[in-house]
């Protein structure tokens, strides 16, 4: 974990200093430091606790917020609003914006965030009747996109989230020519396009289906519509990720899920190793060693070529689970 600024907490003070401002909602402080601007991170170490710990003040909230940067804070100003009405104080600096230091008096304050799992919220645990389609529902109404099912379409559009370093898909090109054989109308977004989250939220919203290689751009379905389609791509040794990271909470969110685990001959490792190293023929051997051990091979260490043959019918699957277009 990156380091964020540490809280101290003073169970008595006979000599308070005096408030430089007095609010008159309760606080509720969290960082922004850590893997914060990973938008898989965002969301899940962010956005949903912040919802889970907030969602029931109506917006009588004031948020703190600490290891402060302006350019997050903007990025996600449209969903910030609806969780306060009021504007973010920064109370602890990162590297590059420091703080003035200030005493902000409140009624009452929340230090840290509730965290039900990955992409989760769990209507049992506290704050206790919060469902992660619940999350879904307020994240699209904070950025006005459609709630409405996923329409049946003549050819459903399949946005392709586009990776350029590790997971990269080497025959990119073959699979785009192959959805759109299939009977998508494929579009495809490389990372520049998703830096606007507002303008990329409503792209994705329009889709039938997001596909892509088990990664961060996966947390992007988070703004399809009820009964769109995920397809996770799920590289050679990271069978335990894509279930636990993707696979539970897309149907959480009242999607439809199709996984194509890629076989060893489709992922660069099968030529960097032995065809008898543990790498190529044990993977959970490796897992067990810690993510250390295990995420410069699989998670950064390996791109792919998809067998097109085999992947078709991934696809047709895919295709199958969207409604029908409706006749004249």
């Amino acid at each position: 974990m990156l380091r964020t600024a540490p809280v101290h907490l003073l169970a008595t003070h006979s000599n308070p200093p005096p408030c430089d401002s007095t609010h008159p909602f309760p606080a509720i402080l969290f960082s922004i430091g850590g893997f914060a601007g990973n938008f898989f991170h965002d969301v899940n170490d962010i956005l949903i606790p912040l919802f889970l710990t907030a969602g029931h003040l109506r917006s009588r909230a004031q948020l703190l917020v600490a290891d402060f940067e302006p350019w997050w804070t903007q990025k996600y100003r449209r969903v910030l609003s609806h969780l306060s009405s009021a504007a973010d104080i920064a109370v602890a600096s990162s590297p590059s914006t420091p703080v003035e230091p200030r005493v902000h008096c409140f009624p009452a304050a929340v230090v840290g965030l509730k965290y039900h799992g990955n992409l989760l919220c769990n209507s049992s645990d506290a704050p206790g009747g919060i469902s992660t389609l619940d999350f879904r529902r307020f994240l699209h109404g904070a950025l006005g996109l459609n709630e409405e099912r996923a329409a049946g379409a003549e050819r459903p559009v399949l946005l392709l989230i586009s990776r350029r370093t590790s997971r990269a898909l080497l025959n990119e090109d073959g699979v785009v020519a192959l959805a759109t054989e299939v009977g998508f109308e494929v579009e495809v977004a490389a990372p520049a396009r998703m830096t606007s989250v507002g303008e990329f939220a409503g792209v994705v919203n329009r889709c039938g289906v997001l596909m892509g290689v088990h990664g961060a751009g996966l947390a992007n379905m988070v703004f399809l519509p009820v009964g769109a389609v995920v397809v996770q791509v799920v590289p050679w040794g990271l069978d335990w990720a894509a279930a636990a990271y993707y696979a539970r909470p897309a149907r959480r969110m009242g999607l439809r899920y199709v996984e194509y685990h890629t076989a060893v001959e489709e992922s660069t490792l099968y030529d960097k190793y032995p065809k008898d190293h543990p790498v190529l023929v044990d993977p959970w051997a490796i897992n067990r060693q810690g993510y250390d051990v295990s995420r410069p091979i699989y998670t950064d260490g390996q791109n792919l070529t998809l067998n097109l043959a085999r992947f078709g019918k991934t696809l047709l699957q895919a295709l199958e689970l969207l409604p029908r277009p409706t006749r004249p």
